[in-house]
C-alpha cells in the first residue's frame, strides 16, 4: 500500500484583546441592527383572513365552468380532460343532451383535489372553453369527502364565453344555437368561415 501525504494547515486562535474578551461590543452591534430593524420596519405578511393577497392572472386556483349563452354548462362529456388529468383525479359519467346539435353533457363531473396538483392540463385539453382555472384557493376540509368537488362547485353562469360550444357545424354562428331548417339558410351557414364572417366571393372571370 502506498502512503499518500496529506497537507495538513493549523490555524492558530485569533488573539482578542481585553475589550473582544468581554463581547460588548459585539452585543451592541447586535442590538443596533435590531434597533434599525424596528424603526425600519415594513410588514410583508399578509393579515388573513382580514386581508386578501393580490392575486396574478394566471394563477391556477380552483375550476370554473363557465357558462353558455342559455346558462347551461357548456360541457360536452367528450372527456378529453379526463384523459388529460396526469393524477386521474377528474371523473366524468354522460348522459344524453336534449340539446340540438349537442350529443351529451356530464352527468357527473367530479375532481379529487386530494389528487390533482393544478397542473391546468385539462383545461388546455377542452376543445370548448367548458373548463378554465379559477382564483379560489380555500379548499381545506375536515374530511376527504369534502375534497371531491361536483360540476355544481365549479359551474359559474355569470362567466360567459365567447367560444362556439360545437366548431363543426356552426351551430353557434353568432353565440346563439338556431335551428336550420330552410336549405338556403343552411347553405349559407356553411359558407361561413371560422371567424363566423362571410367569405369574400371569388373574382369574377374575364
Amino acid at each position: 500500500m502506498v502512503a499518500m501525504a496529506i497537507n495538513v494547515k493549523v490555524l492558530k486562535r485569533p488573539q482578542l484583546s481585553f475589550w473582544e474578551k468581554l463581547y460588548i461590543p459585539q452585543v451592541l452591534r447586535g442590538l443596533m441592527i435590531t434597533i434599525r430593524h424596528i424603526t425600519h420596519f415594513q410588514p410583508i405578511t399578509v393579515k388573513y383572513p382580514e386581508e386578501v393577497k393580490a392575486l396574478p392572472e394566471n394563477y391556477r386556483g380552483l375550476h370554473v365552468m363557465p357558462g353558455d349563452d342559455e346558462g347551461e354548462i357548456r360541457c360536452v362529456a367528450c372527456k378529453l380532460c379526463e384523459i388529460a388529468c396526469p393524477t386521474q383525479a377528474i371523473s366524468i359519467v354522460s348522459e344524453p343532451a336534449d340539446d340540438y346539435g349537442i350529443e351529451r353533457r356530464p352527468k357527473v363531473y367530479n375532481i379529487d383535489f386530494m389528487r390533482c396538483v393544478f397542473c391546468g392540463f385539462c383545461v388546455e385539453a377542452c376543445p370548448c372553453d367548458a373548463l378554465r382555472m379559477g382564483m379560489k384557493y380555500e379548499l381545506s376540509s375536515y374530511n376527504r369527502a369534502g375534497l371531491v368537488h361536483t360540476k355544481e362547485v365549479f359551474f359559474d353562469p355569470n362567466i360567459k364565453s365567447e367560444a362556439p360550444r360545437d366548431n363543426a357545424n356552426f351551430l353557434y354562428k353568432m353565440h346563439k344555437g338556431e335551428i336550420l331548417d330552410s336549405p338556403e339558410e343552411i347553405s349559407r351557414i356553411m359558407g361561413l368561415d371560422g371567424t363566423y364572417s362571410e367569405k369574400p366571393d371569388p373574382p369574377a372571370a374575364t
